[in-house]
Parts: structure tokens; C-alpha cells; sequence
């Protein structure tokens, strides 16, 4: 397995004032006696690439998966995507899946137990073939109308057991927002309609309190929390200090359509809340892709995913750590060179 990349802890002289530039706008400073100083002068931070926790693959086949990579990166390689990793390993991708990541560095996997599915087998087989993680997911538990306290039974317990022995993240669907979200495309009370039609009556409050509880039990375990938990920064302000092996990934919630531009209250409190905690968060998109679901909404996707983070005016030590550095680190992923195809990038 490669060494995971080695992220530097967060320095305490950090420039997290509103307007950092570019780390080599200050080298131009001195360099060369300073023959270059002021070239450049209004460069931002940024990603030297970017790494996707959160992407879904319909291919099945280790073929057909590496065309859909393949022509993926062929549009977004110019956006600094370098690497995704894909939530869709089950047994019968297990091989394809593994085959793939062993060719192409870009493409990186976790497996998908379903909620009535704990094979402490498969997650050793999935370890041992490469898988960088577990993704969960509480939609099942809704729409079949099961008991949401399913996580906390004993046949999960050893497959959490595994998982903190290995240290391998979780990255966990949680909750479901009840209100439509028309800026993303969300629709109203997804889960919910059919989980209320089957007599369900648990809560979103109960989901985050089972997952909360999972997170105390197993410490040693990253758990990420896809689309923020569907809670917002005040609330995460007070979640993710009272739990350390908590994360969040970016997808869903923090996005920012096309010809918009965040509110100047909003940013200053994304960007607030991403300085304060620059080690729990995720680049994360939820993207689907195949060689036949790729097309431009799921360009635009990615794109509305990185439009939120480079709004914010990250410094650069954050920004590096939220578009690849933390991913790498807690999957235990290598770091990768910085070359580009190109000499002026988007």
C-alpha cells in the first residue's frame, strides 16, 4: 500500500486575512535581488490539484469504467482535477475496480455495503484489492422502512472493528434535508415520502444521533459526513469540535451555480468556517459518471463544486489541504506530482 501524503500541521502565523495571494508573489520579493518584484502581483492561491472524494461510477466493467474515466479527465484534467474516488465497489466490481486503480493513478475506490449487508469478508477482500474506504448510506434504511439504530447492531460491529483497525474512513449519507433545493436540483423530501408511506417515524435528529454514536465507538475511524450532514456551519461549529474523527466533504451544499457570485456575508462565513476548520473538510462533488451518464450537467456539477471553494479567497496552506491534502491523508493515498499539461490553467 503507498504511503499516505504527509500533510503539514496547520501553522499558527497563518495569512487567513481576507485578501492572501500567492505564496510566490512574496518570493518575488527578494528573489533576484527582487528584479521581479510586482510581476504578478494580484495572483490568488491555488489548488495544485484537486482530488474528488465523492463520485459515483455506472460502469461495471473494468473496460467500460476506464473509458468513463478517461473521457472525464479529458474535460476536467484543464480544471485540475487529478484524482477521484469512486463510491461504487461492490463484489461484483471488486476486481474491475481494483484492476483500474492499479493502471490509472487518477482513480481511486471505496466499497458500498447496503445497511442489511455487514460481510466482515468483503471489507477484508476490498482492503486487501486497494479500496481506500466504506461509503454508507442512510437511504435504504429509510425507504425499506428499517430500524435507523441498524448501525449500532452487533453484525455491524465487526465490520467497524475492521475498519478502525485499518484506520480506513467512512464517508456516510446521514440525513436528507425535507425541503426541495431547486439551486442543486434537490428535490422535496427525497426518502422521506417513501419512508413516512412505510410508517417510519424516526427523525433526522435520530440518523445523527446513531451516526454521532458510531463516530464515539469506533475514534479511530474518519468518518465524513457527505453534503455537510445536511446541517449548516453553526451547527457543524459545535459538532466537529466535540468529535475529532469527524469530517465533512463540499458536495451538494457547497456549490455556486454558473454567472453567480457569493453573497460578501456568505463568504466571509464559508471562508470563516474553512480557515477555523481547514483539516475536517473534503473537496467532494457527488458527481455521477459513465460513458453514457457524462454529460454537461455533471461537467457543470464539478465545476459549481470548485466555483464555491475558489469564491471563498482560501489561504493557500488551507486551500491545498481542502482540494487534496486532507483526502489524501485520511485514504491513505500518495501525493501526487503537480506537472500540467499546459503553462496557463483554469
Amino acid at each position: 500500500m503507498p504511503q499516505p501524503a504527509k500533510i503539514a500541521p496547520m501553522s499558527k502565523r497563518s495569512n487567513h486575512n481576507d485578501t492572501p495571494y500567492a505564496p510566490d508573489v512574496a518570493e518575488r520579493e527578494t528573489a533576484d535581488d527582487g528584479f521581479s518584484r510586482g510581476w504578478g502581483a494580484h495572483f490568488q492561491p491555488s489548488e495544485a490539484y484537486v482530488v474528488d472524494c465523492h463520485v459515483h461510477l455506472s460502469d461495471k466493467t473494468k473496460d467500460v469504467a476506464a473509458r468513463a474515466v478517461r473521457e472525464y479527465f479529458d474535460r476536467l484534467d484543464a480544471w485540475r482535477l487529478r484524482r477521484i474516488i469512486a463510491m461504487d465497489g461492490r463484489p461484483e466490481t471488486l476486481e474491475a475496480f481494483s484492476e483500474l486503480a492499479r493502471e490509472d493513478d487518477r482513480f481511486c475506490w471505496m466499497i458500498w455495503p447496503r445497511h442489511d449487508e455487514p460481510d466482515v469478508d468483503f471489507v477484508d477482500k476490498a482492503i486487501e484489492a486497494g479500496a481506500c474506504g466504506v461509503k454508507l448510506h442512510n437511504a435504504p434504511v429509510l425507504t425499506k422502512g428499517d430500524d435507523c439504530k441498524v448501525w449500532l447492531s452487533a453484525d455491524w460491529r465487526p465490520v467497524f472493528d475492521h475498519l478502525s483497525a485499518a484506520k480506513l474512513p467512512v464517508l456516510w449519507h446521514v440525513t436528507q434535508r425535507h425541503t426541495a433545493s431547486p439551486y442543486t436540483g434537490g428535490g422535496l423530501q427525497s426518502y422521506w415520502t417513501e419512508a413516512w408511506a412505510k410508517g417510519l417515524t424516526c427523525t433526522n435528529q435520530n440518523l445523527l444521533d446513531v451516526f454521532l454514536e458510531v463516530c464515539s465507538r469506533w475514534p479511530d475511524i474518519p468518518f465524513i459526513g457527505a453534503h455537510q450532514l445536511h446541517v449548516g456551519f453553526d451547527k457543524l461549529d459545535e459538532l466537529l469540535p466535540k468529535h475529532p474523527n469527524l469530517h465533512i466533504d463540499t458536495s451538494c451544499g457547497c456549490f455556486v451555480r454558473w454567472g453567480d457570485r457569493l453573497y460578501k456575508t456568505d463568504r466571509q462565513r464559508g471562508r470563516k468556517f474553512f480557515c477555523r476548520h481547514a483539516e475536517r473538510i473534503l473537496f467532494g462533488t457527488d458527481c455521477g459518471i459513465g460513458v453514457e451518464a457524462t454529460q454537461e450537467y455533471v461537467f457543470q456539477a464539478f465545476l459549481g463544486h470548485l466555483r464555491y471553494v475558489r469564491q471563498l479567497r482560501l489561504p493557500d496552506e488551507v486551500l491545498q489541504r481542502v482540494s487534496h491534502g486532507n483526502a489524501e491523508q485520511l485514504c491513505k493515498l500518495s501525493a501526487l506530482d503537480e506537472k500540467r499539461k499546459g503553462n496557463v490553467r483554469p
